[in-house]
């Protein structure tokens, strides 16, 4: 069977390029990365030990996939920015 034009999917861009751009994952995309729940991730975050989340727009909130990622590298001992003391 031959596949048409109209057959064809959008490809979806590379991770590396999403880390590139900065982009955003939603909190369905962190929960299935960390393998961490939703309440765990609220813990967390509130505990200054998890990347807080961006609004994208009214009613949307998206985490930086370079947050998340840098989380992943060093759970125990990421610290939050916001919360790192003036160097």
């Amino acid at each position: 069977m031959m596949e048409n034009d109209t057959d064809k999917s959008i490809r979806q861009p590379s991770p590396e390029l999403l880390l590139k751009l900065n982009a955003f994952m939603n909190e369905k995309a962190v929960i299935t990365a960390t393998s961490l729940s939703r309440t765990a991730i609220h813990r967390k975050r509130l505990a200054g030990e998890f990347p807080e989340p961006e609004e994208i727009s009214d009613g949307r909130v998206g985490y930086r996939i370079r947050d998340v990622k840098d989380w992943l590298a060093d759970p125990t001992g990421w610290v939050s920015l916001q919360n790192s003391p003036d160097i």
